[in-house]
């Protein structure tokens, strides 16, 4: 995904001058880095390496429209942290941010669902006669978007690679709701798609 034009020309800026930081260098030094300098280039090192997983998360619990707003807010409220401490975890600290972004703005489009589960997802005739005509990845994303927002997420933030202790902290939820959560997204998926998940 291509940023927004507004957040790309930023970047783009010619950097001079920058002190050096190796190119093996973690997440979390490049965002020191970053805060103590203002320098535009560490944010566009961060923007290289998480801005397709963010992007990818928002579209799976929203529309494309809504992800690319989501994700450019987050790049600014990055942009705006200067004054903060550095996160300890910037994956993390990253996708809490465009989580709670998200949240507001569903809520703002009054299209915010928080259901845990829903029993007519899996009796639908119409819609396993629709699955049948697709691909096994289109009848995956359905699957995957027919999911309730909180299992849906539960079950993306696990294949970012987060664990189960991470999610539980990124949703301020307790390990066995996430543990359940997650349960739930993989029976729905094997029961639509026969995945192994």
């Amino acid at each position: 995904m291509n940023l927004p034009s507004k957040i790309k020309g930023w970047l783009s800026s010619a950097q001079v001058g920058l002190p050096y930081l190796k190119q093996s260098a973690s997440p979390e030094e490049v965002m020191a880095q970053y805060i103590a300098t203002g320098k535009k280039y560490y944010l566009t090192r961060l923007v290289n390496e998480f801005n397709g997983s963010l992007y990818h998360y928002l579209l799976t619990q929203s529309d494309k429209t809504t992800a690319e707003d989501v994700v450019q807010t987050v790049w600014l409220k990055v942009m705006n942290s200067q004054s903060q401490m550095t996160p300890t975890h910037i994956k993390s600290w990253l996708f809490t941010i465009a989580r709670n972004t998200l949240i507001d703005e569903l809520r703002k489009q009054n299209k915010w669902q928080y259901a845990e589960f829903d029993d007519q997802l899996s009796d639908s005739h119409n819609l396993e006669l629709a699955f049948e005509k697709e691909t096994q990845l289109n009848l995956f994303n359905q699957a995957l978007s027919a999911l309730p927002f909180l299992q849906r997420e539960a079950f993306i933030f696990q294949q970012e690679g987060f664990s189960l202790m991470e999610i539980a902290e990124l949703t301020h939820e307790s390990q066995e709701t996430i543990k359940s959560r997650l349960r739930y997204a993989r029976n729905h998926l094997k029961s639509k798609v026969g995945a192994k998940l």
